[in-house]
């Protein structure tokens, strides 16, 4: 009986190393074939743009086409339950933004999947600031003027939003809850479509990305504050909403990489140095420039881990105050 454990101990140790020894090429030779980037949202706007300019970059740094796989619905739960079934095997990997890792868990019901746990994170890549715009003709001069008008008129001003639990949605929500006032949440099908309807004179004011700053630039919009930590260096000249009084409506946009949990070590290892790389190099630092956006402070897994954690702690309150869900 010893020697027949003995026999079987030997074997199966055998296979171990024999599937080791085949393994461990693999992981080195990675990637041998074409990568799958995963989108949760549509095909254009700056999101897509960002992940087009990811892609390229990846491509060149790992040697293999690296392409884009746009797969909107659901506010970004199709692209993560694509990529959760995913094999683990660094050929499929998703580039979230922080309205869908951070937000969705507390907007939907019954989630199939955790953004926090269900997971590895490989990389935050870029972080971008929001502003607060009006049109350029509106009676609402500044930030004082919106807060002021916001309080005494509740139920009179309203903004327009990407959809509803998106980032222009929860940013207004949560100037609602600091300033004591009610605005009316106009939800259109994409910040695009929002600037459209607040220039038509549809909305009267929008908190979102600085996709706006174009048409502040031409004159067709006021900007009031940018909700970020400090001024932007793409528009230094407005305020922040912090210097005007309101420090905790602060929200900057964040995009990361995920992959299928059990993506092994050495795969992710490769891919986060790639994505250092790709955000070092000049090309990628001039389109980010164009976009108003700037490379993460931090491309550690650790920093985007621990950065998804935080933030959906200081938003879930927010959330189930103004009572907002998927629906």
């Amino acid at each position: 009986m010893t020697s027949l454990r003995f026999l079987r101990r030997t074997a199966w140790a055998a296979l171990l190393s024999l599937a080791a020894a085949w393994h461990a090429p693999a992981l080195a030779e990675w990637p041998e074939k074409p990568v799958r980037m995963v989108w949760p949202f549509a095909a254009g706007g700056l999101g897509a743009n960002l992940a087009r300019i990811l892609a390229e970059g990846l491509q060149q740094q790992l040697g293999q086409p690296v392409y884009v796989d746009a797969k909107p619905g659901g506010g970004g739960v199709v692209a993560f339950q694509l990529t959760k079934q995913a094999e683990p095997d660094g050929y499929t990997i998703m580039l979230g933004t922080n309205s869908t890792s951070t937000l969705l868990p507390s907007i939907q019901k019954n989630l199939p999947f955790d953004p926090s746990k269900d997971f590895e994170h490989v990389a935050m890549v870029y972080v971008g600031g929001n502003a607060v715009v009006v049109r350029a003709d509106s009676p609402i001069k500044d930030f004082a003027d919106l807060r002021a008008q916001a309080k005494a008129n509740p139920g009179k001003l309203n903004f327009g939003s990407a959809g509803n639990g998106t980032t222009y949605h929860l940013m207004p929500s949560m100037f609602d809850l600091l300033n004591g006032s009610k605005m009316v949440h106009v939800p259109y099908k994409g910040g695009a479509p929002a600037y459209m309807g607040l220039l038509g004179g549809e909305v009267s004011v929008v908190f979102g990305d600085l996709s706006s700053l174009p048409h502040v630039r031409a004159g067709k919009m006021r900007a009031l504050a940018v909700m970020s930590p400090k001024r932007l260096e793409a528009a230094p000249e407005i305020p922040t909403t912090a210097e005007l009084g309101m420090p905790d409506l602060v929200m900057e946009s964040f995009y990361g990489i995920f992959a299928p949990l059990g993506t092994p070590k050495p795969i992710l290892d490769k891919l986060n140095k790639a994505t250092i790389a790709v955000l070092g190099m000049p090309s990628t630092q001039a389109q980010l420039k164009t976009l108003m956006m700037e490379a993460a402070p931090d491309q550690s897994p650790k920093y985007f881990a621990d950065k998804i954690k935080s933030e959906t702690a200081r938003w879930r309150p927010v959330i189930e105050k103004a009572g907002i869900t998927a629906e």
